[in-house]
């Protein structure tokens, strides 16, 4: 089953002007008739032809071709784009019977041979847009599952520097205090079961969720005290972010800006325009110059890769880390 897009039945419905425009003018010019409305007739059947093709490749594509085995999809469509393009014809045939539009007065014989040879065209004009169509199909599907695999490589890159950053906090804390300890490996128990599964993109609700968990780990290490603040349009919570982007932020922030010692980082989600914007933002001591490491580089990839945008900037005290995404 071939589903057809919206803007693909556009094209279809010009491309069928068209030639029904050229095949009208074709024939006005062989048989010396005037050029409007011949051309205007061949409008029509057109017309005839693009609406009864297109509810019949619907029904047939919903329901028919399900039943069918696989051998006979492909005749049996082709066998109805032939049905779609004899009837159009024939409509416009008697449209132009009723109406006079054109002074041709074709026998019922000649109207029938001509309805299938259009009824020929259609199904062999319809087969040949099911091949572009589906070598499209194939490309779409190819640029995804590459970009798949560049999300997984970017994200399997990420995981060994979280897991370093991390061990090396428990390590110390299992002496200071087991009871934190117990609760920080709880926390990141969930965060390494949520990482076994490959999610390029998770909702920001669920990455908020990955937050709290990293929030507890990493807050262990804090020298003072450091909030945490979530501000999130709650439109928003379904909006699909590269998994850990979030964490990676809020790293930043803390080991930074804010040094693990006191202050505030604030999350922020809202709609700007047409944009969708993720921030986080800290009152750390900021920056002149940022040089990228593994984490931001990563993220600005990965966000790349999903169409998204990564910036930083400071403005008076606070520092503000942006991910942008266009609305689809």
């Amino acid at each position: 089953m071939l589903k057809i897009r919206l803007r693909e039945w556009l094209y279809i419905l010009l491309l069928a002007s068209l030639l029904g425009f050229s095949i009208s003018g074709f024939v006005a010019s062989l048989h010396g008739q005037r050029l409007m409305p011949v051309m205007f007739l061949g409008l029509i059947t057109s017309l005839y032809i693009f609406v009864l093709s297109f509810i019949t490749t619907e029904i047939n594509n919903r329901w028919l071709v399900r039943m069918l085995p696989d051998f006979l999809r492909t005749p049996f469509s082709l066998f109805l784009a032939l049905v779609s393009g004899f009837l159009g014809a024939m409509g416009g045939y008697l449209t132009n019977e009723a109406l006079g539009i054109v002074d041709l007065h074709l026998p019922m014989g000649k109207a029938l041979s001509l309805s299938v040879f259009l009824g020929l065209m259609t199904a062999s004009l319809g087969y040949l847009l099911y091949k572009l169509v589906s070598l499209q199909r194939r490309e779409e599907e190819s640029k995804r599952l590459l970009l798949e695999e560049h999300i997984r490589n970017l994200e399997s890159q990420i995981s060994p520097h979280f897991m370093f950053n991390t061990l090396n906090a428990l390590a110390e804390l299992v002496h200071q205090d087991p009871g934190k300890a117990e609760e920080a490996i709880l926390a990141l128990a969930r965060l390494l079961r949520r990482s076994l599964h490959f999610e390029p993109l998770i909702s920001l609700e669920d990455e908020l969720n990955l937050l709290r968990d990293y929030w507890k780990v990493i807050s262990l290490r804090f020298v003072g005290k450091i909030d945490l603040v979530v501000k999130v349009d709650e439109g928003l919570l379904s909006l699909k972010v590269p998994k850990f982007s979030l964490q990676v932020l809020v790293e930043n922030a803390l080991k930074h800006g804010l040094k693990l010692r006191h202050g505030r980082v604030e999350v922020r989600a809202y709609t700007e325009g047409n944009r969708k914007i993720v921030e986080v933002v800290d009152n750390g001591v900021g920056f002149e110059h940022i040089r990228e490491g593994t984490g931001l580089s990563n993220l600005r990839k990965r966000l790349e890769l999903c169409g998204g945008r990564l910036s930083y900037r400071r403005d008076k005290e606070l520092t503000f880390f942006r991910m942008e995404f266009s609305e689809e």
